[in-house]
């Protein structure tokens, strides 16, 4: 089911209300003082399996490890899974973790940086939503043919659109020598996260003024 970005505040000021009853009854507690440790960084498997080259959004070779968000961490379950893209309003992240000796992404990062002011005014809560992208390329120009939602859709419809509109302005070099695409089906996963930039007074009067 999905839901207007309104009607989703509601359901997370009702769980954030929740949260913060709890949370203030921990922090009565003493809390233990903190201790500097050293992170070490764990080199994982590549998601997209053995043997393939990782790029970041400067389409730059990295590698997968326990630093990462658990987002790009993690296994490839879907074969047709090529990028997969996080966005904040303080963060815009890529990895391409399938094919890259035969499609790239161009880099962009002024629409990167677009991409993150988008979120800016939906930073009232926190809250993370997902969705996964299909693409489809001209078999001849390989410029963006077909673009649609593919077994998961964002639950909140304004990121939906957030989204589909991100993963649109992509373009991307071919490896044949003509240039035509050898990669023309593919799947753009993506994460967005929500931080929380209002208190719940401020979010209760904006809700009301929109009645």
């Amino acid at each position: 089911m999905k839901f207007s970005f309104h009607s989703a505040l509601f359901f997370l000021l009702f769980a954030l209300v929740y949260c913060q009853s709890t949370k203030d009854s921990s922090q009565s507690k003493q809390e233990e003082p903190k201790t500097e440790t050293t992170i070490i960084k764990e080199i994982l498997p590549p998601p997209g399996g053995e043997g393939e080259v990782i790029l970041n959004e400067r389409g730059e070779e990295v590698q997968n490890h326990t630093g990462e968000i658990p987002f790009f961490q993690k296994k490839s379950e879907l074969p047709l899974e090529v990028f997969r893209v996080y966005i904040a309003s303080d963060s815009y992240m890529v990895r391409q973790i399938r094919y890259t000796d035969k499609i790239r992404r161009k880099a962009d990062l002024g629409g990167d940086e677009l991409s993150k002011e988008e979120m800016k005014k939906y930073d009232l809560l926190s809250f993370v939503d997902d969705g996964i992208i299909s693409i489809g390329l001209n078999t001849v120009t390989g410029k963006l043919e077909s673009i649609a939602f593919d077994r998961r859709v964002p639950r909140i419809n304004d990121i939906a659109k957030i989204i589909q509109n991100d993963a649109s302005r992509f373009n991307y070099e071919h490896a044949s020598k003509d240039g035509t695409p050898i990669i023309t089906r593919f799947l753009v996963t993506y994460q967005i996260r929500l931080h929380p930039g209002k208190t719940r007074d401020e979010i209760k009067q904006m809700l009301q003024k929109k009645k």
